[in-house]
């Protein structure tokens, strides 16, 4: 006797839901090729979430901003467009198109859709000068503006011998994430991302987030 479509069709549909997380499915792409993927990545091992569910990866097109963007959304479309948020993480350093690339994430915000046809959140996330501005931040107040090299020198004279690529970086700064996280809407509630010359970053509000998952 034939099985009955419409409940193999149910079934199929609860296996799928079953291995869907309880949060939005998160595409995360960085400029750097070590110390933010490894960062976030810390962050979604410590809460035990699947890689399959939160995905952090560097940029397979280089660090301009503007090919950050575009490796997300590549990214997005080769992985089955599996994803209900997609961040594009980047410094502003010296790159003359980081104002263009936000611009090209936020046209893309809510504007291409899931494999469930759903709008997608497409966010850049920003630090200027530099990533290590956030982590900077664990230690001490920053308002006016300082170059990316003076960032890495006060930087070290907290966490002994930092380099990019330096493992840990996560747990090493944890207790001090909400004075950081403080410090950081400071700098936004005072600071413009855009043009980029002023200290400012959107980092804490993606760790925000990442830190509110839970493990399905």
């Amino acid at each position: 006797m034939p099985k009955n479509p419409r409940a193999r069709n149910s079934r199929n549909l609860r296996r799928r839901a079953g291995n869907r997380p309880l949060h939005d499915r998160i595409l995360i792409v960085c400029e750097g090729e070590k110390t933010e993927p490894d960062y976030f990545d810390e962050i979604r091992q410590k809460a035990r979430i699947p890689s399959a569910h939160v995905v952090v990866l560097p940029s397979d097109l280089g660090t301009d901003p503007r090919k950050v963007v575009k490796s997300a959304e590549t990214e997005f479309n080769a992985r089955g467009k599996a994803f209900e948020r997609i961040y594009a993480v980047f410094d502003r350093d010296d790159h003359p198109q980081y104002e263009t690339a936000i611009q090209m994430a936020e046209a893309k915000n809510q504007t291409i859709k899931n494999d469930q046809k759903l709008p997608v959140i497409f966010e850049a996330i920003v630090s200027v000068p530099c990533f290590e501005l956030w982590l900077l931040l664990h230690f001490e107040s920053a308002q006016t503006w300082i170059h990316r090299e003076v960032v890495l020198q006060k930087l070290r004279k907290h966490v002994a011998m930092y380099e990019k690529g330096m493992p840990d970086l996560f747990t090493r700064t944890e207790s001090l994430l909400p004075e950081a996280t403080r410090r950081a809407k400071s700098l936004k509630l005072n600071h413009r991302r855009i043009p980029g010359d002023q200290l400012y970053t959107d980092v804490h509000e993606l760790v925000e987030y990442l830190t509110s998952l839970t493990a399905p």
